[in-house]
This record gives structure tokens, C-alpha cells and sequence, in this order.
């Protein structure tokens, strides 16, 4: 059995993958749309996970109004006390990180953000590299 990456999000009918970094910041949110979905970002190469190996660095839901666009975009610019997005700010910071974003537009973002994560847990042993914890079977 295959273990999640990116190539099972692309059959999922995540679309894009586009460069994630300070410098395609604009041309990147010009892409994204305002509806809420699910995206992914990845890593430029697979890596080894508990079982298997993957190049899905983190999975997460913009579920508020905005949607995916406003929700990439607070990656660029964090609060001073969302600790998530002060760290993927680190993350995209770095020229050779080579990380890509995909994205699947979803009225039920919670719903499919937690099946994915369920699916990456039960296959890989483990969360994504950059999920630091379980936000699937409750309200987060």
C-alpha cells in the first residue's frame, strides 16, 4: 500500500502546487481563491515518515471568511502571538526550502482537513512534519 503524498492529493483533486516563499508571495495569493477549502503545503523531496515516506509537510483548513487566499496570506504576515503562522513565516523565509502549497476548495474544509490527517496518521504513524497536533474528532 502506497502511503499518502502529494501524488494522493492530486488524485483527491488538489490543484496547483504552486512555489511557497516570500518571493512568489504576491503572485501566489493572486492565484488562491477567497472560498473556504483545505490545502497542503509539501516539501521539495519525500522524506522518511514511521512508515513510508512523504513530501506533505503540513495540512490545514481556511474556513473562515477570505478562505484560502486571507488564510495564506496571514503565513505572510502573522500576528504577534499566532504561533503557527510565526513559524511557517520562518519556514518560507528560507530560499532553499523549495516548499510547494496546493489547495482543494471545500464549503466542508473541517470535514476533509480532518479525514486527510487521519488518513497521514493511520498510514504514516505520524502527523505531517509541520502539524504539531491532532485536530481531527474535535473542534479546534
Amino acid at each position: 500500500m502506497r502511503a499518502m503524498d502529494s501524488d494522493d492529493l492530486t488524485e483527491r483533486g488538489f490543484g496547483g502546487w504552486f512555489p511557497f516563499s516570500h518571493a512568489t508571495e504576491r503572485d501566489l495569493l493572486a492565484r488562491l481563491p477567497k472560498e473556504r477549502g483545505v490545502y497542503a503545503i509539501l516539501l521539495k523531496d519525500h522524506v522518511a515518515r514511521r512508515h513510508g515516506s512523504s513530501d506533505v509537510a503540513y495540512i490545514g483548513r481556511a474556513a473562515n471568511q477570505g478562505g484560502l487566499r486571507q488564510r495564506i496570506r496571514q503565513y505572510f504576515h502573522p500576528g504577534h502571538e499566532n504561533w503557527t503562522s510565526l513559524a511557517m513565516k520562518a519556514r518560507i523565509s528560507d530560499p532553499d526550502a523549495g516548499l510547494r502549497l496546493g489547495f482543494f476548495v471545500t464549503d466542508d474544509a473541517k470535514q476533509l482537513e480532518s479525514e486527510l490527517l487521519l488518513q497521514f496518521e493511520t498510514e504514516h504513524g505520524q502527523l505531517p512534519s509541520f502539524n504539531r497536533q491532532r485536530s481531527y474528532g474535535r473542534a479546534r
